[in-house]
């Protein structure tokens, strides 16, 4: 069974969002062949839609990837990769105060092999301010 993890996420508004600034490492999962959907909204349960990412295979493309998938002392750990364009992180909306970061909503699931999906993150996605353009 998984519990849902509560995590932030955090991106400029002007450059692309790339993890493993801090990859995602799930211990005790093999989710080799799984299929990934991450969103963005303005807040939970709607609001408007800001980045919809799904699996993918390349570390340049936008969407979320296994990048590597290994076995320590007989548990299996899944590293996932987290790509948003600077073109998407762009497009995020201000904050309500010039300057101000701005705290939206992210969470992803995931579908095994098996097909049970299940959600695996939620949580606050901060779009940083930045004096560089």
């Amino acid at each position: 069974m998984f519990k849902t993890v509560t995590a932030a996420l955090e991106g400029s508004r002007t450059a692309p969002l790339v993890e493993p600034e801090g990859e995602i490492i799930l211990e005790g999962f093999d989710l080799t062949g799984a299929a990934f959907r991450m969103e963005v909204r303005d807040r939970r349960d709607g609001g408007m839609l800001r980045a919809a990412l799904d699996t993918v295979t390349s570390a340049t493309a936008e969407g979320v990837r296994i990048v590597s998938v290994e076995t320590v002392d007989g548990i299996p750990i899944t590293t996932l990769g987290i790509r948003i364009n600077e073109t998407t992180m762009e497009s995020m909306p201000a904050a309500p105060e010039p300057g101000d970061n701005n705290e939206i909503a992210w969470g992803m699931h995931i579908t095994p092999d098996d097909g049970a999906k299940f959600e695996a993150f939620d949580g606050p996605f901060i779009v940083k301010a930045s004096a560089v353009e």
